[in-house]
């Protein structure tokens, strides 16, 4: 391809690339998966929202069993990943708007990271701060049991205040009831030191199960408050409040790009319809130019057979001498045959006339005949005779008529082959012997290779006949036989040879050798034999078109024309033929890929 091509498939891939990319940008926005964006953060802030509302039940109390703290983690899992995937999924490839979403995705995952691990420590305090407060009135029944009767009463206020401070701080977290619990304590542990150790050892058991509650409630108190600063739901809001700001950013992108798409779309079109008013009238200069092509290619043709023809006559007109001796030869010898038998004719025509007289008189009746003139007649009649017997006239005709049919026979076969030789042929295609046409082409050569050349044939005896034009391919032999008597000077010692030899090539192809010992073809000259109108015999002597007709020749048979030579030693052309017609399509194609095949020695 050349350049120009190149540029305009560059061109349009450029634009239909340009198109793909405009109509990826003008794709359908997925709504499906972005309602299931949505629906997901939804899901995610509700269940946000009733696991703070469970964990405030248990830390009031109102729920048995830590299972509602516990059981929405796995739940909020699930659906983090899911979003996470589903965000990734949606977003990806478009844009910023990812990049701005994905943050806001990890800081929700960091903070609910956060609440997972306060409700876990929340879980953990607030089953010590139940544990303790239920162990509580046992301690303090432990306490009184084991205190001296003399100290009860005093005993029972102190336990009973501590203990009732620590609950009601408990149900009522406040920070003035911290000082008061602490108050409570610091007097039961000053009363203890008068006591037995027995009940002193209790009352400080007591004492820290009273300040385990405190400190457990103050550590509940701060975890819940910690929990309820903790923004998950502001950052669910603000990544569903991200993901529709994005979402409407997209759609009006969208629809941008579907103006940009239209507008391209009506210019390609507008485009198109120049570059088809561009085709069709290229289409229309194309198909005169075509018709003129073909035009010029029957002249071409016509022109071709007028010069293969001129080729035809320029052999023959080189060849008009000896052809002219050859049939001047037998039409001398013919013309002396019948000088000969005019000779002859003139006692064989007085025997004819003496024969009629004699058989007139015979048939005269007795009494008419003239005995005289009849024993005349008689002695005519019978001289004749001997003259003509003596003379064996009639055996001499009979040879000389037969020399004469043998001469006329000769010139015949001259000028049939002459004919045959001389018609255009253009495409009659006919069963050809190679061996006969040879041997015809020798005949019309017989003039350039009497007493000069030896003619030595190894011929197959098998050689199946070939469909073929044969005044063709007799035309072929004839040049290359003509060339191979020239390249034998008559000055040489050596005496000329020519070898003819005929084999199968395969399994439907023959091969024709004619090979000389002559003087070979120049390594310089070797490439341009097949020229038209290149030849290195003197002016007058050759046209220089015959072996580029030749060539022409073989190729338009499907055939193939090989050349090895070398300078000194001699020439051999090959000839390779198809056994049946040739393939009009098959055949030009070899016709341009197929080159005659040179090797020099």
């Amino acid at each position: 391809m050349n350049k120009r091509t190149w540029v305009n498939l560059l061109v349009g891939a450029g634009l239909a690339l340009v198109l793909a990319l405009l109509v990826d940008k003008t794709s359908d926005v997925n709504h499906a998966e972005y309602g299931e964006i949505s629906s997901l953060l939804r899901q995610l802030k509700q269940i946000d929202a009733e696991w703070n509302v469970d964990v405030l039940r248990s830390k009031t109390g109102l729920n048995a069993s830590y299972d509602p703290v516990a059981s929405p983690l796995p739940v909020i899992e699930s659906l983090d990943d899911l979003l996470r995937s589903k965000t990734n999924l949606f977003w990806s490839g478009r844009g910023d708007s990812g990049a701005r979403i994905v943050p806001l995705l990890d800081n929700y995952r960091q903070l609910m990271a956060s609440k997972v691990e306060l409700i876990d420590r929340f879980k953990s305090q607030h089953s010590i701060l139940r544990n303790s407060t239920r162990y509580l009135p046992s301690a303090a029944a432990e306490v009184l049991a084991a205190g001296p009767a003399a100290e009860r009463d005093g005993l029972i206020q102190a336990v009973d205040r501590v203990l009732v401070d620590t609950l009601v701080y408990t149900d009522t977290p406040d920070a003035g009831l911290v000082a008061r619990v602490d108050d409570s304590i610091a007097h039961l542990r000053k009363l203890a030191k008068a006591l037995p150790d027995a009940t002193a050892e209790r009352i400080a058991g007591y004492a820290a199960h009273a300040e385990t509650v405190v400190r457990q409630q103050q550590l509940g108190d701060r975890l819940l408050k910690q929990l309820a600063v903790l923004p998950t739901a502001r950052a669910l809001d603000e990544l569903a409040d991200m993901n529709a700001l994005e979402h409407e950013k997209l759609l009006v992108s969208q629809q941008t790009w579907r103006w940009v798409l239209v507008a391209y779309s009506a210019a390609l079109l507008v485009a198109l319809g120049w570059f088809a008013w561009r085709l069709v009238a290229s289409y229309r200069l194309l198909a005169r130019v075509n018709l003129e092509l073909t035009r010029s290619h029957d002249e071409l043709k016509e022109s071709q057979v007028h010069l293969v023809q001129s080729e035809k006559m320029s052999a023959l007109g080189q060849m008009v001498a000896g052809i002219a001796h050859e049939i001047n030869t037998p039409l001398a010898y013919v013309k002396g045959t019948f000088e000969v038998l005019r000779e002859q004719v003139v006692p064989v025509a007085q025997l004819a006339a003496n024969s009629v007289q004699f058989a007139q008189m015979l048939h005269l009746p007795n009494e008419q005949r003239d005995r005289a003139q009849l024993q005349t007649v008689a002695n005519r009649f019978d001289k004749s005779t001997r003259e003509v017997s003596g003379s064996r006239v009639m055996d001499e005709m009979g040879q000389l008529l037969a020399d004469g049919i043998h001469g006329i026979e000769q010139i015949s076969e001259i000028v049939t082959n002459l004919k045959n030789f001389s018609r255009l042929d253009r495409a009659k295609v006919s069963e050809f012997a190679v061996h006969e046409g040879l041997e015809s082409t020798l005949l019309l050569a017989r003039n350039l290779l009497k007493n000069t050349v030896e003619i030595r044939r190894e011929l197959a005896f098998d050689l199946p006949k070939i469909q073929c034009s044969p005044s063709q391919i007799n035309q072929v032999f004839l040049n290359i036989i003509t060339n191979a008597v020239h390249a034998m000077p008559a000055e040489r010692a050596e005496p000329g040879v020519i070898t003819l030899r005929t084999a199968r090539e395969g399994d439907d192809m023959v091969r024709i050798e004619i090979q000389d010992n002559g003087s070979g073809i120049p390594a310089n000259v070797l490439p341009k034999i097949f020229d038209p109108f290149y030849t290195t015999k003197p002016i007058g002597k050759g046209t220089g078109m015959g072996l580029s007709i030749s060539f022409k020749i073989i190729q338009e048979h499907g055939g193939k024309i090989l050349v090895d030579t070398e300078p000194g030693v001699g020439t051999v052309f090959s000839i390779l033929l198809p056994l049946g017609p040739r393939e009009p399509e098959k055949s030009d194609k070899a016709a341009k890929a197929d080159k005659p095949v040179l090797l020099a020695a």
